[in-house]
């Protein structure tokens, strides 16, 4: 009897055991995502080489010819966060060389350094010169002489004294690299001074066949002037936001500049076409000629200087051709005048010029005017429509935009739009067919900047 009992109380324990042991169950691993806090900041973070980055100018500038000449300029600001930097460039200058010297041995540099002492603008000036150690003692002066007076100068302003004090021989692309880890600065004190800086650096640099280069930090000024000139962007450091192909930062707002002015939209198509490496190419421009268009005509002809720059660096054999259309207040009959390649850049600016008269039919001007263009076999044939103008409907002619499209393939051409918008009410951004022939031709299509709602039922 006493043995049962020991056997069940032994039993009781057991159970309880394996109850208690049931009931504390360990904790479920939880499938955690492993988030590095830092993972956004690496994404936006460039990779910074001095080096590399002259090399890069160096073959830019040599790629334009088979024996070119080769005009490098180097604007360096002096102040104590630069001393490594500039050492940096002093070493890496035989890099550079190395590249120039392989294609041509026609080459020259200058220096121009600024800075501020006690407040006060200094710019010193080392013209041009054959030897490029000459250039290399002046960068190690720079660091030699530096004292704790000396602070970032004036960045924009040694760029001006550059361009205007140097002299430019005819026919070489002079290479300006500015090189500096501050922001760009003027000395002028009025309102919207900096500018007006940059308005004038932008049309000596036109003037003297210049493409401004800056080895710098992430500012708004520095991408549009590289722009603007034909030149490129490149970080001084990797504390820099990217600013490479057609992006700038404004803030915390990250845009695409070529989608806000529309001489960036001609350098964006130029560069998008260069892209498809295209053998020969006829270019020709279904440009609007109505009253409202007269307001855009100089953006398109710096437009025009920014496309010509990137087909020139690219090596393209390109020819340029007119399609100009317009036609009477109120829906009167249309005008087309076909002007086939080839054109000189400054004939194609004095047409985009020339007085804007009435109104505009697209579709006309694409059925009627492409045809007569009868591009040659060896060539191909891309169309860049300008109109800041939706499509309009015609009711006396049955052209539409699907004969339209049509047209375009048939002549196997890419077509580029730098277009208008259609009314609210269509509950669309953009015009149809606008967007529609150039997605079918492989092309690009964009809104124009400050385009107006036209009347569909013209």
């Amino acid at each position: 009897m006493k043995s049962w009992i020991c056997c069940l109380c032994a039993m009781c324990v057991l159970v309880g055991t394996l109850q208690a042991t049931a009931q504390v169950r360990p904790p479920r691993r939880k499938h955690r995502i492993l988030v590095d806090p830092s993972a956004k900041k690496k994404q936006n973070t460039v990779k910074a080489d001095i080096g590399e980055s002259l090399k890069d100018i160096a073959e830019r500038a040599t790629r334009l010819a088979e024996n070119p000449k080769v005009d490098v300029v180097f604007v360096v600001d002096g102040n104590k966060r630069m001393l490594a930097s500039i050492a940096v460039l002093e070493k890496k200058l035989i890099d550079m060389l190395a590249v120039i010297e392989a294609k041509t041995m026609d080459y020259r540099f200058a220096l121009v350094s600024f800075q501020s002492i006690q407040g006060e603008p200094h710019y010193t000036f080392h013209h041009w010169t054959l030897d490029y150690f000459g250039i290399g003692n002046a960068l190690q002066k720079i660091r030699s002489e530096f004292d704790k007076r000396i602070e970032s100068g004036y960045g924009l302003d040694a760029v001006v004294k550059g361009l205007k004090e140097l002299d430019f021989r005819e026919g070489v692309t002079t290479q300006f690299v500015v090189i500096g880890n501050s922001r760009m600065r003027t000395s002028w004190a009025e309102a919207g001074a900096k500018s007006r800086v940059s308005e004038q650096i932008r049309n000596l640099c036109r003037q003297n066949s210049v493409q401004l280069n800056f080895i710098g930090t992430s500012e708004k000024i520095q991408a549009e002037l590289t722009d603007q000139t034909g030149g490129k962007w490149y970080p001084i450091d990797s504390n820099q936001q990217r600013m490479d192909g057609q992006r700038i930062r404004s803030g915390d707002i990250v845009a695409d500049k070529a989608l806000l002015r529309v001489d960036g939209l001609f350098k964006r198509i130029a560069e998008n076409l260069v892209s498809h490496k295209p053998d020969k190419v006829d270019i020709v421009f279904v440009f609007d000629y109505s009253v409202s268009m007269e307001t855009k005509t100089d953006a398109a002809c710096n437009g025009l200087d920014l496309m010509v720059a990137v087909f020139r660096e690219a090596g393209l054999d390109y020819r340029f051709g007119m399609i100009r259309f317009w036609a009477s207040v109120g829906g009167g009959e249309s005008t087309i005048v076909v002007t086939k390649p080839p054109l000189e850049p400054e004939q194609v600016k004095t047409m985009f010029r020339l007085p804007k008269t009435g109104d505009e039919h697209l579709l006309d001007a694409i059925m009627e005017g492409v045809p007569k263009l009868r591009t040659s076999p060896e060539r191909d044939l891309v169309l860049i429509i300008v109109t800041d103008e939706s499509t309009s409907k015609r009711r006396e002619k049955e052209y539409t935009a699907g004969k339209a499209i049509a047209v375009c393939r048939g002549a196997r051409a890419r077509v580029y739009v730098i277009g208008g918008v259609t009314p609210v009410r269509t509950g669309s951004f953009g015009d149809s067919f606008q967007r529609q022939v150039a997605q079918l031709t492989r092309g690009e299509h964009y809104i124009m900047p400050g385009s107006i709602i036209a009347d569909e039922r013209r």
